[in-house]
């Protein structure tokens, strides 16, 4: 509660003059990240280039980092504040952490069992699912954009390329977007010029289950126009083996998500069930083993006693 009222007095009382730049937290095309503090408060604040390439893009992007302006959600990076003071954007977040499940992806020495996935997974569909009800698709889902927090729970961030969608999932009305996304997570109908769907979010969403499970770059150093050629011409998905027991579960979900026609693809609420139907089944397994394991060292240890009690007799 505590933490809410005091977010509520930033979004009331911050002056961007008080604000207190710190280390740098990560680094884009439109925008540096840098850990801020505001009266006390850590804050995450991203400051958007003045000088940039593509300037039509860069402020396309300021634009959408307003849309979630209201969003409040467990598994969504808060925005406090979107403002531009002595001709600089900021934008102005909560502090979610500095580890992304990209560098959690990259470090060998954390565990990305099939539990944890499951716990990212849900966490980044009910993201989903609480953005495609509000009528905006992220249009850049990715490990680097999710945020994994102290308590490794996953928080969506950076909706600098969102879009506006219809609800029930028909194509928005046709508006001329300088904002691509990126490449190996792109939707083959984003690729084909079409209009945004949420489907194309979960298109994203499926390539990153397979980077979660396999730690590895989608489609290697494939070029970047071959895979996109392929993606669209020959259905080109990152390599998937075959799996057993609990993982083909998982694996299905990664095929679903994937599928070349969107309409094919499971709604965000659509996932989330799925998700909590394998968790429950992953948990019951689990237990049944412990029992088992349980039941046979009572086995083992009655083994070891008996003949100790004979010797003694």
């Amino acid at each position: 509660m505590r933490h809410d009222v005091v977010k509520k007095e930033i979004v009331q009382h911050l002056k961007i003059s008080e604000l207190r730049l710190g280390r740098v937290l990560g680094s884009g095309g439109f925008g540096t990240v840098y850990e801020s503090y505001f009266r006390g408060e850590r804050l995450a604040v991203k400051k958007l280039h003045n000088e940039t390439k593509n300037k039509r893009a860069a402020k396309e992007s300021f634009e959408a980092e307003t849309s979630v302006v209201n969003f409040h959600h467990p598994n969504i990076v808060r925005t406090l504040v979107v403002t531009t003071y002595m001709e600089s954007s900021y934008v102005i977040m909560e502090y979610a952490g500095e580890k992304t499940l990209q560098s959690v992806i990259n470090d060998i020495s954390q565990a990305m069992d099939l539990e944890r996935r499951l716990r990212f997974a849900e966490d980044i569909a009910r993201a989903l699912e609480f953005a495609h009800d509000q009528g905006i698709a992220h249009m850049d889902l990715k490990p680097g954009n999710v945020i994994v927090t102290q308590e490794d729970r996953c928080k969506l961030a950076d909706f600098g390329c969102c879009q506006a969608v219809d609800i029930n999932d028909k194509p928005a009305s046709p508006t001329k977007s300088n904002l691509t996304g990126t490449y190996a997570y792109r939707a083959p109908e984003l690729l084909r010029g079409e209009c945004p769907t949420t489907k194309a979010d979960i298109y994203s969403y499926g390539i990153c289950l397979w980077q979660m499970m396999k730690r590895e770059r989608p489609y290697g150093n494939e070029n970047q126009h071959v895979v996109i050629f392929r993606v669209v011409a020959d259905q080109l998905r990152p390599k998937l083996t075959k799996e057993t027991g609990e993982e083909k579960q998982y694996v299905n979900l990664i095929k679903l998500c994937w599928q070349a026609e969107a309409k094919l693809r499971p709604s965000a609420p659509e996932i989330v069930k799925k998700l909590t139907e394998v968790e429950s089944l992953l948990k019951k397994v689990k237990g049944e083993k412990l029992r088992t394991v349980d039941s046979l060292s009572e086995r083992l240890l009655g083994f070891q006693i008996c003949p100790l009690q004979r010797a003694e007799l």
